[in-house]
């Protein structure tokens, strides 16, 4: 009964980012978002999907994102329609090297962020009802949940540039959620920021405890976001900033 609590427990805590706040989403974890994702955006004609991981990195959190380098393999089986003797077809494609963010979303789960479409998938018509032209047995990696992977575990989180306060290019929008013009900014650790040609800067200080980043210089000198967090932050009554991805 003691050995079912523990696990229970275990389950929890891998699931739930609200049962270990600040905690270092593991690469398992992430595996299991970024394959639930992948099983929703398959076409509506296959009907098994396989993700096979072959290495996952993870990378160092950037102010509430977790980013995770990912190699891997999809295997599409679709059965086709036998008694038309149209056995369907089985293609497989590649993820290589293709960079996700995990982040929280606003329920106490995850979502993670990326492009998920698959490269190059070769495509063979399938031999007889039920047999996959090309078989999973013969494809290296394993899917989530698999121990025999050969992801890697992931990295110690670096202490990120204060708080939830994103590192790196930013694009403003105005009223009715339109982006504005010669208005996007890089913010570079250590303090300093500059526009995207790299022609206009200056500084700013990030506030963690009041959810403040103030600039100095540039041209965003003296204005002030505030309500700072992972996903941007307010500039001004009509105007907010968040990260360009």
């Amino acid at each position: 009964m003691k050995t079912s609590f523990a696990k229970l427990i275990a389950l929890l805590l891998l699931i739930a980012p609200g049962y270990a706040a600040g905690a270092q989403p593991s690469v398992e974890l992430f595996k299991q978002v970024l394959d639930a994702k992948l099983q929703k955006v398959k076409s509506e004609g296959t009907t098994v999907r396989t993700v096979l991981f072959q290495e996952v990195v993870a990378g160092n959190p950037n102010g509430g994102y977790y980013p995770f380098q990912v190699t891997a393999i999809i295997h599409d089986y679709s059965q086709g329609y036998p008694p038309n003797g149209f056995y369907g077809e089985t293609c497989v494609g590649k993820m290589e090297k293709r960079k996700f963010d995990l982040l929280a979303d606003d329920f106490g789960g995850w979502k993670v962020q990326g492009p998920m479409t698959v490269l190059g998938p070769e495509c063979k018509k399938n031999p007889s009802e039920g047999v996959s032209a090309i078989p999973l047995a013969g494809l290296p990696g394993a899917r989530a949940g698999n121990e025999q992977t050969d992801a890697k575990p992931a990295a110690p989180p670096a202490a990120p540039e204060g708080g939830n306060l994103y590192i790196g290019e930013y694009a403003c929008y105005g009223a009715g959620n339109r982006l504005m013009a010669g208005m996007s900014f890089q913010l570079e650790r250590g303090g300093k920021y500059h526009d995207v040609d790299g022609a206009r800067g200056g500084t700013y200080v990030f506030d963690s405890h009041q959810s403040t980043i103030s600039f100095r210089g540039g041209f965003l000198s003296e204005q002030t976001g505030r309500n700072v967090r992972n996903a941007g932050f307010q500039l001004s009554s009509t105007v907010h900033c968040e990260p360009w991805r």
